[in-house]
């Protein structure tokens, strides 16, 4: 253990000691940034240097950080993080992100502001060892305010210990970038765990109607690693036991051993072990007793720490994974086809957590397969899981089905053995049952010919009602459709007090694409605007096509009437990126927006309409605005 902890501080020395990293000018600072390769690493493996300490410690030991994210594996020390931000012509409060939710202690101490200051040290303390209302930011991450004041450089010190591995991915924020980060992030782990939750409440109903335990492992299986992964993301202590700090402690290492346990045990079951590898699947039993007894001891406190039971989950899991990964190759290489789907979930699941653990080390990029790796991986194998048992149920199927035939065959040879007297009879039987069966034939084709021929009319009309809705050329909804919606959209406005903004949006010098390239070109331009019209609004919202060069778009829901101009902003941006067309190189183009909002402007649809229009007309005739509000006019 000493020496991967030495060759670690190895990896993260960047330069030679006595080399202390410069300031982070929040000068540069756009959106966000890693800290790891701008701090200063001092490990401190008695825990007795306070802060006074470290202010007196000399710089040659500190190493400098050489990964974005900083690992230091399974420690018992405690790490010494220092870095300096280095502030601009007026006061700045970045914020300090660690994307490390399961760290234990996490305290933030900032030097005076300036070399007159007094002695007095500012301290904000983190970790999941505070309950959460305690925390300086309330996030699933360890978020941190920081104060730096105007044209002076400011010294941080973080102090991070954790029973279970020292991860300490550190960020550096400005505010708005840092809310609009959480909002993409959000978005993934929702559509996350919304996959999670619908495949194991699908394979449950599966369990609940066959009865096979195999779903039932499966369930399990699938329940208790997404509920790591929510603990591990930090949303467990956020949403689930916020005021827990016990709980927040133990939960993950209760919630990766039971993960352990139930998915030995489907594999014990999809791959039939006891049939096909008799001595792995007494080894694979032992596995499971053992991971629930480290299941038993996190959610109780007993016996084992919480470090403790990781690092032999760790040792356990691996050795499990390649007994597994072996036997599941085996099995493929002998024609298994269910198998496959299994071996092809199990790689990509080790892939994920090999992907993160490079992360960690800095070994690949940091992006958004890296960072969310475990989560695609645990998609993808709980996906490729319920292919597997789809398929194992077909397989089982045709078997019961072959079966069948074969008993039925045999059935029938031995009443041919015992009826010779009736030989003549049943051949009678037969000729006047095959009659009937090529009755039945003709009427079967019959009743799926006319159950065709409905399916084609109900098709048609379907087709016939969308074409009367909808724009044939940009396939959004037309002047009708729209009128109805908007209609809607009052109603719902009324009823819950809300804003409706109707804008309507011109093409600017539309006639020169028709005129200069022509006609084909012109439908080529008005196809990507209705694109980029739906990518610019929310899923709520509506966007349609009234005319030649003409839209409108539906915003709903709004709380409030300003809350329309940025939407009317980013179509603008949007429209004017230039556009591939045929006959030449790309076109660009602009656009004239009128605004008029409900219940200010106007009361109806018409109303609001016909003041977006005089809006937009406003705007097309000022040259130097793109968007006009009627209030405005």
């Amino acid at each position: 253990m000493r020496f991967l902890r030495l060759a670690m501080l190895f990896a993260l020395a960047a330069a030679l000691p006595g080399w202390a990293a410069p300031a982070v000018k929040l000068a540069e600072l756009i959106e966000g940034r890693p800290l790891g390769r701008s701090i200063d690493v001092l490990e401190d493996a008695s825990g007795t240097l306070g802060i006074e300490d470290l202010r007196k410690t000399p710089d040659e030991l500190f190493a400098r950080g050489a990964a974005d994210a900083l690992n230091f594996g399974y420690s018992n020390s405690i790490w010494w993080l220092r870095f300096k931000l280095a502030g601009d012509a007026e006061p700045r409060e970045p914020l300090l992100e660690i994307r490390f939710p399961s760290l234990d202690h996490v305290d933030v101490y900032a030097l005076p502001r300036d070399a007159r200051g007094s002695d007095a040290v500012t301290l904000k303390r983190g970790g999941d060892s505070l309950v959460w209302a305690a925390r300086d930011v309330r996030h699933r991450n360890h978020v941190f305010r920081l104060s730096v004041p105007a044209n002076a450089e400011r010294t941080f010190y973080v102090r991070v210990a954790s029973e279970s591995v020292v991860t300490v991915p550190a960020w550096l924020w400005q505010p708005d970038a840092f809310a609009v980060n959480e909002r993409d992030a959000m978005i993934v782990l929702g559509l996350f765990y919304g996959l999670v939750i619908a495949l194991f409440l699908y394979n449950l109903m599966l369990f609940l109607a066959l009865r096979d335990r195999v779903y039932l492992w499966y369930v399990l299986y699938t329940a208790s690693f997404g509920m790591f992964l929510f603990t591990f993301d930090g949303l467990g202590f956020e949403h689930l036991w916020p005021n827990s700090v016990w709980w927040a402690n133990h939960a993950l290492a209760t919630a990766l051993s039971l993960t352990l346990a139930f998915g030995v045990q489907f594999a014990r079951s999809f791959l039939v072990l006891p049939r096909i590898a008799l001595a792995v699947d007494r080894f694979s039993q032992g596995v499971v007793a053992l991971a629930g007894l480290f299941a038993f001891s996190a959610a109780t406190g007993w016996v084992l720490s919480y470090g403790a039971i990781l690092r032999a989950l760790s040792v356990v899991s691996a050795v499990t994974a390649t007994l597994v990964l072996y036997i599941s190759v085996r099995e493929v290489l002998r024609g298994d086809r269910p198998t496959r789907f299994f071996l092809l979930a199990w790689v990509a699941l080790l892939v994920s957590i090999a992907v993160g653990a490079s992360r960690n080390f800095a070994l690949v990029p940091t992006n958004f397969f890296t960072v969310y790796g475990l989560h695609i991986g645990l998609a993808l194998d709980v996906v490729l899981l319920s292919f597997g048992l789809a398929d194992r149920i077909g397989i089982i199927k045709h078997e019961k089905l072959a079966a069948q035939a074969e008993a039925l065959a045999t059935h029938r040879a031995l009443l041919e053995a015992t009826r010779e007297n009736e030989r003549e009879l049943e051949r009678r039987i037969g000729e006047r049952t095959a009659e009937i069966n090529r009755v039945n034939e003709k009427l079967r084709e019959e009743a799926l010919e006319r159950e065709g021929m409905v399916a084609r009319l109900r098709e048609q009309e379907e087709r016939m009602r969308f074409m009367a809705q909808h724009d044939a050329l940009t396939g959004l909804p037309n002047r009708y459709s729209m009128q109805e919606r908007l209609s809607l959209a009052l109603e719902l406005a009324k009823r819950n007090r809300k804003h409706v903004a109707v804008m309507l949006v011109d093409l600017d010098d539309f006639k020169a694409v028709n005129d200069t390239r022509g006609h084909a070109a012109g439908d080529q331009v008005l196809i990507a605007v209705a694109n980029r019209l739906r990518s610019s609004v929310r899923g709520s919202d509506t966007v349609a096509r009234i005319g030649g060069d003409e839209f409108v778009v539906l915003a709903g829901e709004l709380d409030r009437a300003d809350g329309a101009g940025m939407i009317a902003e980013k179509i603008a941006d949007m429209v004017q990126l230039p556009i591939a067309v045929q006959g030449g190189a790309p076109w660009s183009i602009s656009c004239s927006i009128g605004i008029s909002v409900f219940p200010q402007d106007a009361q109806t649809s018409a109303e609001l309409l016909a003041q977006a229009d005089r809006a937009m007309y406003a705007a097309k005739a000022a040259k130097d605005r793109r968007i006009a509000y009627y209030a405005e006019v």
